[in-house]
Order: C-alpha cells, then structure tokens, then sequence
C-alpha cells in the first residue's frame, strides 16, 4: 500500500474531506462531521489501527482545519487507538466512509477488540 502524506490514502481523502466541510462552516467542523468520524473509527477499526496520529494532525493541518478541531480528531483517534469506545450520534452509528480502507496484510480477529 503505497502511502499519501505518511497515510493510508482513505485516511489522507478523509482528512481531506473533514477539511472542506470544515471550510465551507467558517472553518469550524460540525457536530455530525464529528459524528461520522466517530462512527468510522468505531465501525471500521482496521482502518484506523496502524494510523500515525502525528502523520494525521499534520494533514488536516496542512489541509486547512483551525488546531481545535485536529485536535479534537487526534484525541479521538488516540482514544480509539487505546481501545477506549467513542459514541456517534444515533443518527450516525452506522455511518462508514468511502473509500473502503485498504486491505492490510495483519491478520483478522473473530472480535471488535483492537
């Protein structure tokens, strides 16, 4: 998998799609764009196991986002990373980003559990 900024390139096209939305609200991100970054760090754990939150920050940096939101992002990420369960809003617990992310060479496990 070859890698955009030091990320998978779905989590670089993320970073990148928070960071429009963001954009067109007076660079403030809103309550279900942070929503559906939850859901999709809930739902699709994989995606984000091997993610380098400082490659991260970095790109929605980079992107434009105001440090308040990237932080709020990385915190989450973080949180995800340490196995620690985010809640979305109910509206968005299903919610999973496109692209799907990139098939990884570790292997599968029969849970949820990071």
């Amino acid at each position: 998998m070859e890698l955009v900024d030091g990320l998978p390139p779905s989590v670089a096209s993320i970073a990148t799609f928070l960071a429009t939305k963001a954009k067109a609200y007076d660079n403030h991100l809103k309550w279900n764009e942070q929503s559906m970054f939850k859901a999709d760090l809930m739902n699709l754990r994989h995606r984000w196991r091997s993610v380098d939150s400082i490659a991260f920050r970095s790109k929605c940096l980079a992107e434009g986002m105001r440090g308040e939101d990237v932080g709020l992002l990385v915190g989450w990420l973080e949180k995800a990373q340490a196995g620690r369960r985010l809640v979305p809003s109910k509206s968005y617990r299903a919610f999973r980003f496109n692209p799907p992310p990139e098939e990884t060479a570790l292997p599968s496990y029969s849970n949820d559990r990071w």
